[in-house]
């Protein structure tokens, strides 16, 4: 269904750009992903809640239509790459892998150093599919599991034009907070263990887009 709605919203964009400009273009930065594993029990075992995060460099495309006679932009972006998230010890590798994340947004601009830049705020909703879920572990079986990954971003940057007519380069930061996440396993002699997580990831990244 994501993936079906990522597609609508491309064909909205690029069907209002033919009356409106705005630009396509690639980010490049580094994220860092921050993850909380609520406790829990299994069996006669109690787990406390645990966070833990993980850095690296990402890539991802976007593209923006302006809406005519406002400050304001609808964007997409979209990363095309799998991540792979382990969680390694000294019986298990378990893992899941995170693709598709794709985010929609608005973007409010404004001149600034007199009108040589623009700064902006943006706030937008994003997507990402689960799968490849394992459970490496001998004594543990994986149920069921969520399947997709949704969140709330703000972010803001700099954006300025100094890199010749019709290229834009841009400065920004990023913060991505998801909704919870959660598996059911039978482990520790329990049939029905419900395992919650949740996560916030944040952004540094340069742009580089070309304006039509």
């Amino acid at each position: 269904m994501k993936k079906i709605i990522s597609i609508l919203i491309v064909s909205v964009l690029f069907a209002f750009s033919a009356h409106a400009g705005g630009m396509i273009g690639i980010k490049y930065g580094e994220g860092e992903l921050e993850a909380t594993k609520a406790g829990y029990t299994a069996g006669s075992n109690t787990y406390t809640a645990q966070t833990a995060s993980e850095n690296h460099e990402f890539a991802a495309i976007f593209a923006e239509v302006n809406i005519p006679d406002r400050p304001v932009s609808i964007g997409l972006e979209y990363i095309p790459y799998t991540a792979t998230i382990s969680v390694d010890g000294n019986s298990s590798d378990s893992h899941l892998e995170i693709s598709d994340h794709t985010t929609l947004y608005a973007l409010l601009s404004n001149d600034i150093a007199g009108g040589s830049a623009v700064g902006y705020l943006k706030i937008g909703y994003a997507m990402a599919d689960i799968g490849g879920v394992k459970a490496n572990y001998a004594t543990t079986t994986l149920n069921s599991h969520d399947s997709s990954l949704e969140g709330l971003m703000i972010g803001a940057g700099v954006q300025t034009g100094a890199f010749g007519p019709g290229m834009v380069a841009r400065v920004e930061a990023t913060h991505t907070d998801y909704d919870d996440v959660s598996a059911t396993t039978t482990s520790n002699g329990s049939s029905s263990v419900k395992k919650t997580a949740d996560a916030d990831l944040t952004t540094i990244t340069i742009s580089l887009a070309k304006t039509f």
